[in-house]
């Protein structure tokens, strides 16, 4: 009768000992919050996908008005008179600043990974030129400012190419543990395409522009390379959605001491308590008492 009360006792003990255990070992997961993506990935399909509608908007108002041809006109022709004008600058205006924006939160991000810094640093450069040549394009209209207009287009489109390649590169260097490969070969596909596309609108747009008599065969080519490498730069940028949907947290950081070392990215995770290992991009205020 003892012998099966010391066994009673011994299979209790046990079992407590494997509840404690459970729930010692359940009580780190519960303990961390499961947090969703951030918003901000949200971000590069608004600036893209809203810039490709507000392209065929100012078309069809264009057409409609019979301000330009119906059968594929330029880009910028969708854009020289009233009402669609007003449409076109905004529009430009708005992607332009969602850019700028959109590449300092890729910046960031690669910053976080312990990519390239100057690679990085230089490509964020290209890229705020891009978005600022967006700009010119938007406000100065060719009719009345050609030249204006056409810089602002070469750094738009020219430096847009510089950049997919860049960042293409910056992919390939951080993958496959913060970029995926599929979002690597992605990339590379819709580079390879938009380059070619430029080179067709560069080249032929160059003969239109040097010459008043040409082929009604270049103006297609130069106008459907233009529409071509637009839409691919933009989709190339809907494409950064991929990594930011990691971004789970993010703050403003402030130093007013100028003591803190806001560049130097070990220096940043250092002054975290929680140490980025799942691929967070976590910035903490660090404002001194």
């Amino acid at each position: 009768m003892r012998a099966l009360q010391d066994r009673s006792n011994q299979v209790s003990n046990l079992s407590e000992g494997v509840g404690n255990m459970r729930s010692g070992s359940s009580a780190p997961r519960d303990s961390k919050p499961k947090m969703g993506a951030h918003p901000c990935c949200v971000l590069p399909i608004v600036v893209g996908v809203g810039t490709i509608i507000m392209f065929f908007v100012c078309y069809a108002i264009a057409v409609s008005n019979d301000h330009t041809v119906k059968n594929f006109p330029f880009i910028s022709d969708t854009g020289v008179y009233p009402p669609e004008r007003g449409i076109f600058t905004l529009s430009f205006n708005l992607s332009a600043f969602g850019g700028v924006v959109l590449m300092f939160l890729r910046y960031s991000y690669i910053s976080q990974c312990d990519g390239p810094p100057k690679l990085n640093k230089f490509t964020f450069g290209c890229g705020v030129l891009v978005c600022f040549g967006l700009m010119m394009v938007g406000a100065f209209q060719w009719s009345e400012m050609l030249y204006p207009h056409m810089v602002g287009a070469v750094m738009a489109f020219a430096l847009g190419i510089v950049y997919i390649w860049l960042d293409t590169i910056l992919s390939f260097k951080l993958r496959p543990v913060f970029t995926s490969l599929w979002a690597f070969r992605v990339r590379l596909l819709v580079a390879i395409l938009t380059t070619v596309s430029g080179g067709i609108m560069f080249v032929f747009g160059g003969i239109i522009f040097t010459n008043e008599n040409y082929l009604y065969a270049i103006r297609l080519a130069a106008v459907g390379g233009e529409w071509a490498l637009g839409i691919g730069l933009l989709l190339y940028i809907i494409t950064l959605s991929i990594e930011l949907r990691k971004v789970k947290r993010m703050h403003l950081i402030m130093d007013i001491s100028g003591t803190f070392n806001v560049s130097n990215t070990h220096e940043l995770r250092a002054s975290n308590s929680r140490v980025i290992a799942n691929h967070d991009f976590i910035a903490n205020h660090d404002i001194p008492e």
